[in-house]
C-alpha cells in the first residue's frame, strides 16, 4: 500500500515530524509515502481569512525536511509531493512559480470557492445559507478548470463539498461522467482520499459511483489518507483496497518527478 497525502505541522493545521509520520507508515507495513504538504497561498497572491498553508519562507524548509527523510529511510521509498490550491486566473503565475522545484507530483485541489474556504469547520455554517445543487454545479466547474489547466498530476479529493453532509438533490452522474472523460483526456490521476470516512459525511471521497465511471473511462487511481497527524497515516486504507478491487482496479500509481508508474494493489 502506499500513502500519497501526508501533511506536516508547517501546514498550520497539522501536528507531528515527518519521522512521526514515516515511523507509522512503517508501523502498518506501507511500501511507500509521499508529503503533500499544503503549496503557500501567498505565492499565489492570495491571503484566506485563516492561516492554513505553510508561509513561503517555509517552502525551502518543507523541501529540505523531506529530502533529509528521503536520505535517512532504509525501509520505505519517500516522495516529495506539494498539494497545490487551484484559483482560478493564478494558472501562469502558478506555472511560473512551481518550476522552480522538482517535485515527484502536485496534487491539485479545491478548498476556496471564492473568498469562502469551504472545508475549514469554522465556515461550515455557510452552507446553511446556499442553494446545494447550484453550489455543486459551481464546485464542479472548477473542478473541470483545475483538470483543464494541466497543471496537476493528481485530483486531490475531488467531492470533498460533500465534507460537512451537504448533498444536493439529484444524482450527479452528468458531473462526474464529464469530469471523469477529462481526467482522462488529461492523463490526470485520480486520489481515493480516506480522509471523509471520519469527516462529518462518513464517506470516502470519491463516492463510489464517481470511482466506477472514473475506472470505465480509464482513469488512473492512486491512494492517500490526507494525515494531519502521525497515527493517521494510511487510515481507512483496507477497506478502501477492497473498494477499488471490487470495481476492478489492481494497481496504483506512484510517482517520481512526474513521471508515473504503477504497483500491483
Amino acid at each position: 500500500m502506499i500513502d500519497y497525502h501526508l501533511h506536516t505541522s508547517r501546514c498550520c493545521h497539522a501536528i507531528g515530524l515527518p519521522q512521526e509520520y514515516l515511523a507509522e507508515a512503517e508501523k502498518k507495513e506501507l511500501a511507500e509515502i509521499g508529503f503533500s504538504d499544503h503549496f503557500p497561498l501567498e505565492m499565489l497572491e492570495y491571503k484566506p481569512k485563516s492561516q492554513v498553508t505553510m508561509q513561503s519562507k517555509e517552502l525551502a524548509h518543507y523541501i529540505e525536511d523531506i529530502r533529509q527523510l528521503q536520505r535517512s529511510s532504509n525501509n520505505i521509498p519517500v516522495k516529495l509531493g506539494i498539494e497545490v490550491d487551484y484559483l482560478p486566473g493564478t494558472e501562469r503565475l502558478l506555472s511560473a512559480v512551481i518550476e522552480k522545484y522538482e517535485f515527484d507530483y502536485l496534487i491539485g485541489s479545491i478548498h476556496f470557492m471564492d473568498d469562502w474556504d469551504f472545508t475549514h469547520p469554522v465556515y461550515a455554517d455557510s452552507y446553511k445559507e446556499r442553494d446545494i445543487d447550484q453550489l455543486y454545479e459551481k464546485y464542479f466547474i472548477l473542478v473541470k478548470d483545475l483538470c483543464s489547466s494541466g497543471l496537476f498530476d493528481i485530483i486531490g479529493h475531488i467531492d470533498v463539498i460533500k465534507k460537512f453532509g451537504y448533498r444536493p438533490s439529484g444524482n450527479l452522474n452528468h458531473l462526474w461522467q464529464k469530469v471523469a472523460r477529462l481526467l482522462k483526456d488529461k492523463d490526470m490521476c485520480l486520489e481515493l482520499n480516506t480522509a471523509g470516512r471520519d469527516a462529518p459525511v462518513s464517506s470516502f471521497y470519491p463516492d463510489r459511483k464517481l470511482l466506477e465511471i472514473c475506472f470505465l473511462e480509464g482513469v488512473p487511481v492512486t491512494l492517500g489518507s490526507d494525515a494531519h497527524a502521525p497515527d493517521q497515516v494510511g487510515r481507512h486504507f483496507h477497506e478502501a483496497l477492497e473498494v477499488l478491487k471490487s470495481i476492478g482496479y489492481n494497481e496504483l500509481a506512484v510517482f517520481e518527478q512526474r513521471k508515473r508508474k504503477f504497483k500491483t494493489i
